[in-house]
């Protein structure tokens, strides 16, 4: 090819990649484009001014993050009072902590009509709820508010399913899909009132049993009562359970009360995370069975089996 020929092509693409350049589009253009309000997308993540709005929402979850109690890492740390079925012997002492009070205080739930429009319980909306409870983010109601969002937006744990209900319709909801309509509901009830923070545990005597069956207990929901600003639970469907019910007899200076107490047990254990508290608290290994007691406002839902005769 003759050198004069070489350079017209040379020159033609140099022309070329000139003209491309000119006319390049850059990100944050191309954005707008793609979001306008004449396209065909809906990019829910992106706002008013040009910016993807998830970078702003990073940001708010890396300080709600760094607000939540970080000692909580799944809803079994949550859990107190672990026991095996075998030390539940009619007149035996043993120790629960605060008579099975619920360390959070009842609340009523959010209105079924405002629930659709509340934030998603997610660490990335953490700060929105403070906001919309006027929960200043320096209390102790912020730090709980970011726990919750962070468990309830958390994957459910390994073999269960979860959801977090705000409301009555939706707990009923959860738990009619894992369980069907017909269910029985149990709750711990007679926890004398006590203002006590003392994590030291108080000796009660048992004083009856009742055991479930294991058919009963092969699939069960729990609901576990959150801190919040208004009443949340995070339920989970569990399955190879025992449900017991004990009475219990509180001791000390004062009147004694009884307590009906539900605890559940589970019989394997195998799917839990190495790092479960019941396994440090009764010196057992992953796989074996572990039990334990729910404080006051905690649900306890079964199928409610068909009897013969």
């Amino acid at each position: 090819m003759a050198p004069t020929m070489i350079l017209f092509l040379v020159l033609s693409i140099v022309s070329m990649v000139g003209a491309l350049d000119t006319n390049k589009v850059s990100g944050s253009s191309l954005i707008k484009e793609v979001c306008s309000s004449q396209s065909q997308l809906i990019c829910t993540n992106y706002d008013n001014v040009g910016q993807a709005s998830s970078i702003i929402k990073d940001d708010a979850a890396n300080l709600a993050a760094k607000m939540r109690d970080v000692s909580i890492e799944t809803i079994n740390d949550l859990q107190e009072d672990f026991f095996l079925e075998s030390s539940l012997v009619e007149g035996r002492k043993i120790a629960i902590h605060n008579n099975l009070n619920d360390p959070a205080p009842s609340k009523a739930f959010v209105p079924s009509s405002a629930v659709s429009s509340f934030p998603e319980l997610t660490t990335y909306n953490a700060l929105d709820i403070m906001s919309y409870f006027g929960v200043a983010r320096d209390s102790s109601m912020a730090k709980a508010i970011a726990t919750a969002a962070y468990l309830c937006g958390g994957a459910a744990l390994p073999g269960e399913a979860k959801s977090c209900a705000m409301s009555t319709e939706a707990l009923a909801a959860f738990v009619a899909s894992e369980l069907g309509n017909n269910v029985k509901i149990y709750a711990t009830k007679g926890a004398p009132t006590s203002t006590s923070t003392s994590p030291v545990k108080a000796p009660v005597t048992i004083l009856k049993v009742a055991k479930g069956s294991v058919e009963e207990g092969r699939k069960i929901v729990v609901c576990h009562h959150l801190a919040f600003p208004s009443a949340l639970y995070y339920c989970h469907a569990v399955t190879g359970t025992k449900v017991i019910q004990a009475t219990l007899k509180t001791e000390g200076r004062f009147q004694a009360a009884f307590i009906k107490a539900m605890a559940v047990c589970h019989l394997n254990t195998e799917l839990w995370l190495s790092r479960h508290p019941a396994f440090k608290a009764l010196n057992i290994a992953r796989g074996e069975e572990a039990c334990h007691f729910l404080v006051e406002n905690d649900l306890v839902f079964t199928r409610a089996l068909q009897t013969s005769g």
